[in-house]
């Protein structure tokens, strides 16, 4: 696993009921440099949120990632009881992140939501997790300064047969965007047994959501071809600044080309392409060393937003954005913020940068599919007939049904 070491690692008490979770758990201490952590109940747990500062709240990020530390480690587990659950969130709601948000192992992606709140074209799909919270300490990402594990891996396992027969839509499994389980492994062990169960699937497939390089636990297991994994991608100079203590382009494509070899389907994220300065310079380095190495069966696109002028300010240092970019920012951050939607940057910016990035693969993969990633309707008209697909018809890199055999992705079924 990544070399973390973590200022403080706890395991909360109910993850010890599971005796499949235990060995697990002190698996993973040992792994963060804390072999033999503090046992805490629930209250317990509710004033180390306060004493620490734990948050979940918009743009923690940038103080995480510049404060040079690995954030704080939570041992849990899912808490399968819906009363103890309540009672416990009722009691003490600073526990709403170490108890995986209270949200469980999955989720419902709903597009309606996104359309109407948003303005972002998406899929609707059923979402698997396992942990909340991240290493990498991108600036932009919202995920705060904890990371939560379940270490009752087993507990999802043996709930995803109903959970996948109650959702015949979905056959694209996403794990985990919360996250990044690649991180921990092969201590965790969520790789083996989700890489396992979905190679006995016939008609559904699991898709690993990562930045990491951390893929040598992948190579000695046998996919069958069941396993997607989509990295999310960022040119040199964008990775180098902005992803602070994430891989580097090059390493990031390097364990692409390994997983690739070794039988994984490979799909490829420029998610956010940031503008920096010399945006284009970075956008066509990155296109031209991903594909020197590895053939992604579909790339998706999308901008930096999620967050309004201030709260780019406070995560970004915003003097490294294209001066355009950067004098927005400004301006915007002087007018009241409002209920922001996914996008800050005006449509024609937007559709600059995604155009100069399908412009750089089609001239290096003509036939690679490309598709954008929560973008308007007024996005897809215009951008629709040069990506080849329609906002009523696409294949993206986690949409619930683009899998091979998807007329937009050109695979055998």
């Amino acid at each position: 696993m990544y070399n973390a070491r973590p200022d403080n690692v706890y395991i909360a008490d109910w993850a010890l009921r599971d005796p499949r979770a235990q060995e697990r758990l002190y698996r993973l201490a040992a792994g963060f440099g804390h072999p033999n952590p503090p046992v805490l109940t629930p209250a317990e747990l509710a004033e180390a949120v306060d004493k620490h500062g734990w948050t979940g709240s918009w743009r923690a990020r940038k103080g995480q990632a510049d404060s040079g530390h690995d954030p704080d480690v939570v041992l849990g587990a899912y808490l399968l009881d819906a009363d103890e659950l309540a009672q416990n969130l009722d009691r003490y709601p600073q526990l709403r992140y170490t108890l995986l948000g209270g949200q469980g192992m999955h989720t419902l992606r709903d597009s309606r939501w996104h359309r109407q709140n948003e303005e972002g074209i998406c899929q609707t799909a059923v979402e698997i997790h396992c942990a909340y919270g991240c290493l990498h300490a991108c600036q932009y990402c919202h995920i705060g300064n904890v990371l939560t594990i379940a270490t009752n891996l087993e507990a999802l396992t043996d709930a995803l047969p109903g959970l996948i027969a109650a959702n015949r839509t979905t056959r694209l499994w996403k794990f985990d965007n919360y996250t990044d389980t690649i991180c921990f492994e092969p201590e965790y062990g969520a790789s083996e047994l989700m890489v396992n169960f979905f190679a006995r699937e016939s008609d559904n497939f699991l898709l690993l959501y990562t930045k990491s390089d951390n893929v040598d636990h992948l190579l000695e297991l046998q996919p069958r071809g069941k396993t997607l994994i989509s990295w999310s991608l960022a040119g040199p100079r964008t990775a180098l600044l902005i992803e602070k203590r994430a891989p580097s382009t090059a390493v990031r494509i390097n364990a692409m080309r390994k997983v690739q070899q070794a039988g994984y389907r490979v799909r490829v994220r420029f998610s956010p392409i940031c503008p920096i300065e010399g945006w284009q310079d970075d956008v066509t380095a990155m296109v031209e060393q991903l594909f020197a190495q590895v053939q992604p069966e579909l790339i998706t696109m999308d901008v930096l937003g999620w967050m309004n002028a201030r709260q780019m300010q406070e995560a970004l240092d915003t003097s490294l954005l294209d001066p355009k970019f950067r004098q927005f920012v400004y301006e915007q951050a002087e007018i009241p913020p409002g209920k922001h939607k996914k996008h800050l940057f005006p449509h024609a910016w937007r559709a600059e940068i995604m155009r100069h990035a399908l412009r750089e693969i089609r001239r290096l993969s003509p036939d690679t599919p490309v598709s954008i990633c929560m973008e308007t309707m007024d996005m897809w008209r215009e951008l629709g007939a040069e990506l080849r697909m329609d906002p009523d018809r696409y294949a993206c890199c986690c949409g619930p049904d683009s899998v091979p055999g998807h007329p937009r992705l050109g695979l055998p079924a």
